[in-house]
């Protein structure tokens, strides 16, 4: 997979090497996919936010708090303050 590939996730094996998801890895492509698919990121950019979501504290990753960021992001670019 490209997300684990360019170090985004990176679940736990079994020990016949199957992919294990954790709540956190699914929370995760969902918000890497929102990014690359709604906003038009590219990975590295995805890999850039996401190093700064963690910088600011942020451990529990979520889709509608990145939705929130974009949101606040939109207002103020229209001349208003949050």
């Amino acid at each position: 997979m490209i997300y684990e590939s360019e170090n985004l996730i990176k679940p736990q094996r079994t020990a016949t090497n199957r992919r294990r998801y954790s709540e956190d890895d699914i929370r995760r492509v969902r918000v890497i996919q929102f990014l690359t698919r709604q906003k038009g990121v590219n990975l590295a950019g995805v890999k850039y936010v996401l190093h700064l979501l963690q910088s600011l504290g942020n451990q529990g990753l979520d889709l509608n708090q990145v939705r929130e960021l974009d949101t606040l992001q939109e207002v103020s670019g229209n001349g208003l303050t949050a």
